[in-house]
């Protein structure tokens, strides 16, 4: 069984508009050692799906109201459902065990604390850690991220900081008790591009060095590229398509997938011979979806059922370079992998000039 697996989670927010479905029937697991990567459009459900994990969606207005979240923090050990452990065991795990590094770094940290006072009381609360040892530390993890002169930064209130120090701050809190699941949300976003290989390095040395498992959400698809083992796209609250990051940059079985993968500029395409293909229309609001598969609108492939029924999961295998891999989308074209190969067969061609 996996470190951590999410089984049909459904997240909905209660609102005097009606009950919006920002996370539907959601599944996904991570293991030690791997990084799973969640994509999608702004407003598709990613980082409340990874609020869930940890409890923190907002109650009111949201409210996890079905699934399981399964987390096994020691090997043999049987997994604790986080739905149903109690507060304080949630606090034991939320920041010690599972660890998030937040989209919005500005508002994360707590504007009337030091960054080293902040930094410390991880360490205070979930490792009995105080005084010169917790200090020494932090100074050490600060290092490690890349903040500079980090000894004198524990002395600096955040409004002191700029945007991307504040973001290395938040990465550092996260590693600081060695978690066994570290999410993700955006966290190169607010960096510059040195800085950012440097975190990406970093988070992939824990992975290799100590097993850490990852959630990355990010719109980077670059990102996704470098860092993941396997990757989950989602529309409107659900999973559309999960499977390995090559079987899914190289063979993608979803519609919405390889619309996203012809919006974005190819590094092997120098002369942009390959025009760009946005994505017609605007995503659906989560408390307005249309009938059927969220994405059919939008979707050039769309036949009348799309419109009428919700697609169910199937599972497929994935064929690349002579090895096959576990597939798994949200589509009613069953002959996709046909027409998914013409068409990404294409994309080679025009970026070659033929």
């Amino acid at each position: 069984m996996a470190l951590l697996s999410v089984h049909n989670l459904q997240t909905h927010f209660f609102t005097e508009a009606g009950v919006v479905p920002a996370v539907d029937e959601v599944s996904f697991a991570v293991d030690r050692g791997e990084v799973l990567s969640i994509v999608g459009e702004s407003g598709s459900g990613k980082s409340v799906a990874c609020l869930s994990i940890l409890g923190l969606v907002p109650d009111p207005p949201g409210r996890i109201v079905g699934g399981e979240i399964l987390f096994r923090s020691r090997d043999g050990d049987e997994p604790e459902d986080l739905l149903e452990v109690s507060k304080r065991r949630l606090q034991q795990i939320r920041g010690d065990r599972i660890a998030m590094v937040f989209q919005d770094p500005m508002t994360s940290l707590n504007p009337y604390l030091t960054v080293g006072t902040q930094l410390v009381e991880v360490l205070e609360v979930h490792q009995g850690l105080t005084g010169t040892a917790a200090r020494r530390q932090v100074v050490e993890m600060l290092g490690e991220v890349g903040l500079p002169a980090p000894e004198r930064r524990l002395r600096d209130y955040p409004h002191q900081l700029s945007g991307g120090m504040c973001q290395r701050v938040m990465i550092a809190m996260a590693l600081l008790c060695q978690p066994d699941v570290l999410i993700a949300d955006e966290p190169t976003t607010a960096l510059d591009v040195t800085i950012q290989a440097q975190i990406l390095a970093l988070i992939d040395e824990r992975k290799r060095s100590m097993g850490l498992a990852v959630l990355l959400i990010t719109h980077d698809l670059g990102v996704v590229a470098k860092m993941a083992d396997r990757v989950a796209v989602m529309v409107a609250g659900r999973v559309v398509e999960q499977g390995s990051v090559d079987a899914v940059f190289r063979r993608p079985q979803h519609p919405y997938t390889l619309a996203l993968l012809r919006s974005i500029p190819r590094i092997d395409d120098p002369r942009g011979r390959r025009a760009l293909a946005a994505i017609e229309g605007l995503p659906p609001a989560t408390g307005a979806l249309p009938s059927g598969c969220p994405f059919h609108p939008r979707c050039d492939l769309a036949i009348p059922e799309c419109a009428e029924r919700r697609p169910a999961d199937r599972e497929l295998e994935v064929t690349l370079d002579g090895h096959t891999t576990p597939h798994r989308v949200a589509c009613h074209l069953e002959d996709l992998g046909g027409t998914e190969k013409r068409s990404t067969d294409s994309l080679d061609e025009e970026s070659s000039g033929g």
